[in-house]
């Protein structure tokens, strides 16, 4: 192999690892938004349930007589 197919093999790779390199960034931008809106969506869960004051259920007191 010469220096020159070398150096064109080099460059090919170095290359597709930048296009690696890209696609993977842009795979944590998607995952960071969804998180995002994971965090939102748990968050106005957490503020709902506790307005509510509970899950649901009523916290009524038994008559034992």
């Amino acid at each position: 192999m010469t220096n020159k197919q070398r150096l064109d093999e080099h460059d090919r790779q170095i290359a597709a690892i930048r296009t690696l390199v890209k696609q993977g960034m842009r795979m944590l931008v998607n995952l960071a938004s969804a998180q995002r809106k994971t965090d939102a969506n748990l968050n106005a869960l957490i503020s709902a349930l506790r307005q509510s004051g509970g899950n649901g259920h009523s916290k009524r007191k038994v008559d034992l007589q």
